[in-house]
């Protein structure tokens, strides 16, 4: 991804990224630009993909962080991305000093773009399941159903008909930024939705849209995190109940993302130390 970044011109529409731009011409989506917009990137560069890091360069790094972690059974992208960095020091063509700036600039970039990606798949390899997961949305829709047709829900347990449960809804919807300016119109879209598939005859099912499957993952993480005690694997001493949850985890990360024993444990440290972090910010404020 830093080589392609190294060979990309900053795009001259405002508020764009060069990490956007790379994944607009992937062929992601992104808010407010359409094909037609992605052709005019392309025509503004002239002499994007002339200049920049040589696969050579990038090749040359991996086999210098092969050597230097021997024990290793597989390499980390942080391994390469140091060695890439180290690299940016010593490199003969590279004779301008702002220009080996950007390119530092450009892997501190991809670093935290990383990060954001396996504390996702992590993420998702701790809510993955299925069976809550379901429960999570069957309870919004009960609530979202009842909220737009101000109507009450039955509580199953007392038996009692209550208000819709605003709190559950919104730490769902907030998980996805729906701001509470906007979360009557997701709710109604929603309904909508629903109401759609059962007019085809089909039922739904949270998988079938994206942004609530992300926002139900994202709340059963945070619900689930805690009791899986992630954070103590920053630490020497887990307990069997723990460590068994963890294990779960790693299987997951093993079977959904390709990773392998070394690389799961490696990840599932890098992430725990994220929110160990984050836990001590906390407590600190």
């Amino acid at each position: 991804m830093w080589a392609v970044l190294t060979r990309l011109e900053e795009p001259k529409h405002h508020g764009l990224s060069v990490l956007q731009k790379m994944k607009l011409y992937n062929g992601k989506t992104l808010p407010g630009f359409t094909y037609e917009n992605v052709k005019q990137l392309r025509k503004e560069a002239k002499s994007e993909g002339m200049h920049g890091i040589s696969p050579r360069f990038v090749q040359d790094k991996i086999s210098n962080a092969l050597v230097v972690n021997p024990h290793s059974t597989c390499l980390n992208p942080f391994m390469v991305l140091n060695e890439l960095e180290e690299g940016l020091k010593h490199h003969s063509l590279i004779s301008n000093e702002e220009v080996r700036e950007y390119y530092r600039h450009l892997i501190s970039m991809v670093k935290e773009e990383y990060t954001d990606l396996v504390k996702n798949e992590v993420q998702r390899a701790i809510a993955a399941d299925e069976e809550a997961l379901t429960r999570l949305c069957g309870n919004y829709i009960d609530n979202v159903k009842a909220y737009t047709q101000k109507e009450k829900v039955k509580n199953k347990f007392t038996g009692q008909d209550e208000e819709p449960d605003e709190r559950l809804m919104r730490s769902i919807e907030e998980r996805i930024d729906i701001p509470e300016s906007r979360m009557d119109d997701f709710r109604r879209e929603i309904m909508n939705y629903i109401g759609a598939l059962s007019l085809d005859g089909r039922s739904f099912n949270y998988k079938t849209n994206e942004r609530l499957q992300k926002a139900l993952e994202m709340k059963l993480f945070e619900d689930q995190k805690d009791t899986i005690k992630l954070t103590s694997m920053v630490s020497n001493v887990v307990d069997t109940e723990t460590q068994e949850k963890i294990d779960i985890v790693k299987s997951r990360l093993i079977r959904n993302y390709g990773y392998d024993d070394e690389s799961a444990t490696d990840v599932l440290q890098y992430v725990a130390s994220i929110f160990a972090r984050g836990d001590a910010k906390s407590e600190s404020k």
